[in-house]
């Protein structure tokens, strides 16, 4: 499953836009703060629970739009989406929310939906090894705050389970993970102990190969007893997963939660789990993350999972410098603007200043080196030197423009004498 199209009409700050998605290529939105690169995140969200919804129950209308959404001074919105799916090209539903007491001028199409849930029913019926198609959405919120060894609740793990808190918009849930791993490393420990040592459970390996990917020095996931506690090896020492740093917790639960999904929802033992299929949302990308690994997080991701289409946010121009393209969100007198804007390549004070509209400097820094390249110009070598001085004082003498600012002095006094 792939998204093609998404159309918002008045959801929350936006009055009407078309937006096409890269199906090859994560599609990357960046734009100040408010300007609503989260907002197509939710919409996607909501649009997309109503397929898993229903795949789950069936007749179930799912999660809706709220008067909330609706952009203010308008009556209703209606938002629309194109996925392609299995062999079918095009599918198209939408959604429509009034404000109490108002009729709607557009009503919700979900015809197409309710033809492409009867044809996924079919395929499990007809195929006890047919694929779930997965959508997940990983939000702001998804810190891992503890990981709990107490299970008071019993889950199950059957397939259509995949799609349980998948598109809710809630915490990355550790306690469904951790019971999860919990029950499958039980099984694959009694296989090896009554098969064959050699023996390793496949939804497991999975989860244990898209950590090893995505946490360089990361392996050996794992549930230890006496106490109780899930740990991991880094850098070749074990650790309890508390012990991590959040960025590491952080992007050690998207991995696993991820992997962990497209296992269950991907049962064929003859295939690999990873690469499965669906569309992956994630809100700021780099929450948490060093620059090093901002830099190298939608490259890895899209190497461990290489059939999903991610569709994420940032603020990090470390992460914007390895993409071929992201989408600009603008405020514009006729409302919000978006742009597909190349960004390979670009250094991060190049993106800072042309794609972010943020000064690489402060303001009062650029002028300072302003007046020293004007004293040097005019000759005022002493002026020079003096303001050198107190600018290496406040910004360290291993700025590259200090470098520039004393040849040119040295090139002055030689021509001078």
């Amino acid at each position: 499953m792939k998204v093609k199209r998404l159309k918002m009409n008045s959801f929350r700050g936006f009055s009407d836009l078309s937006l096409e998605l890269d199906k090859d290529e994560p599609t990357v939105f960046i734009g100040i703060n408010g300007v609503g690169k989260s907002s197509i995140l939710e919409c996607l969200a909501v649009l997309l629970y109503l397929l898993t919804k229903r795949i789950q129950t069936s007749n179930s209308h799912g999660r809706f739009f709220n008067e909330d959404d609706i952009k203010k001074g308008c009556k209703e919105t209606h938002n629309e989406i194109t996925i392609s799916i299995n062999d079918w090209p095009e599918v198209v539903w939408s959604l429509t929310k009034v404000r109490k007491g108002r009729s709607p001028d557009t009503s919700s199409n979900i015809g197409d939906l309710k033809r492409v849930v009867e044809h996924i029913y079919s395929q499990l019926d007809a195929n006890s090894y047919a694929a779930l198609p997965l959508a997940v959405y990983y939000p702001t919120n998804r810190a891992v705050l503890d990981i709990p060894l107490k299970i008071r609740t019993k889950h199950s793990f059957e397939q259509i389970t995949v799609y349980d808190e998948a598109l809710t918009g809630g915490q990355i849930d550790f306690r469904r993970f951790f019971e999860w791993f919990r029950d499958r490393e039980d099984l694959e420990n009694e296989l090896r102990l009554n098969t064959s040592n050699e023996y390793r459970d496949r939804q497991l390996e999975a989860v244990r190969d898209a950590i090893a990917n995505l946490l360089n020095g990361f392996s050996n996931l794992r549930v230890r007893r006496s106490p109780l506690r899930m740990t991991v090896d880094k850098q070749g020492d074990e650790l309890i997963i508390n012990q991590l740093s959040d960025g590491e917790k952080c992007l050690l639960a998207l991995a696993g939660d991820l992997a962990r999904r497209l296992a269950i929802a991907n049962p064929n033992p003859s295939c690999n789990p990873l690469q499965g299929f669906g569309v992956v949302l994630i809100d700021e990308i780099e929450l948490h993350l060093h620059p090093k690994w901002q830099r190298a997080i939608i490259p890895n991701l899209a190497k461990t999972f290489p059939n999903c289409q991610f569709i994420v946010t940032t603020h990090s121009p470390q992460v914007i410098s390895d993409l071929k393209w992201v989408h600009l969100l603008r405020s514009t007198s006729e409302g919000i603007a978006i742009e597909r804007i190349p960004s390979y390549g670009k250094d991060s004070n190049r993106i800072l200043e042309t794609l972010m509209g943020t000064p690489e400097r402060p303001q009062e820094i650029k002028e300072d080196l302003r007046d020293l390249f004007r004293f040097i110009d005019k000759g005022e070598l002493d002026n020079a030197r003096r303001l050198r001085q107190e600018l290496a004082h406040r910004m360290g003498e291993e700025d590259p423009e200090f470098v520039r600012a004393d040849w040119l002095i040295q090139r002055k006094e030689i021509l001078n004498k």
